[in-house]
């Protein structure tokens, strides 16, 4: 017979106290992690990869040295867990593009899904494009930073180089989104050459260089009309 001694003293739901301490544990966990990944991404962003050691970033993550190593193993492991990181912040922006490009097609379009006006879809890509980026990196500058720095990584693993690649398949799908209408001979090289000159004026705003004498949205639209000779 079971006694009735502290029964009622759980409410139904509550976890078992050997649960509870399991779930704290895993919460501190996840909490030290995010710390290590967002200072590995702040350091990526304001002094560049080359800065990175397993002191630098735990220092800057307010963590005990070991944590880095216990957690993640190497550096190379938080680079690529810290590229993930990076990847789904730019989820929300990039569905906001393919959105605008989306509705731009839809405006563009004939009953019977042709290009009413193809000069007109040219210049409303090149609007989109050039106005992100005519408009200044603002809130976006530390993404653009981190994204010049892995992209222009020349030393990558081979996991974090897979990453990247996968990253860059991603922005080459949705380039194709918004060349594939105009209709050029080779779209998949033309969407591949958009985007490259879309990231170059890009990075431009984190760099030593940038273009004289025209605005991103005229390069783009220069560019764009080269598609369709």
């Amino acid at each position: 017979m079971v006694s009735s001694i502290g029964a009622g003293n759980n409410t139904l739901g509550d976890a078992p106290p050997k649960a509870a301490a399991v779930n704290k544990k895993a919460e501190k966990r996840e909490i030290a992690k995010a710390k290590i990944l967002n200072a590995t991404l702040n350091l990526i962003a304001d002094k560049g990869l080359a800065s990175l050691s397993h002191r630098s970033i735990a220092s800057a993550a307010g963590v005990q040295l070991a944590m880095t190593t216990y957690y993640f193993g190497t550096i190379d492991n938080i680079l690529v867990a810290a590229f993930r990181e990076f990847y789904k912040s730019m989820e929300p922006i990039n569905a906001e593009l393919v959105s605008e490009g989306d509705a731009l097609l839809a405006r563009s379009q004939g009953p019977d899904g042709a290009l009413t006006d193809r000069d007109q879809y040219i210049q409303g890509v090149a609007e989109i494009f050039g106005s992100m980026i005519d408009a200044g990196p603002g809130s976006r500058l530390r993404q653009i930073r981190i994204e010049s720095q892995f992209l222009f990584e020349q030393h990558a693993s081979e996991a974090l180089a897979e990453e990247i690649q996968s990253y860059n398949d991603w922005l080459a799908d949705i380039a194709l989104r918004f060349i594939q209408p105009i209709g050029g001979n080779n779209p998949s090289l033309d969407a591949q050459l958009f985007l490259w000159t879309v990231q170059c004026l890009e990075f431009s705003s984190v760099s030593s260089f940038s273009m004289k004498g025209a605005s991103s949205r005229d390069a783009l639209l220069r560019l764009l009309r080269g598609f369709c000779v």
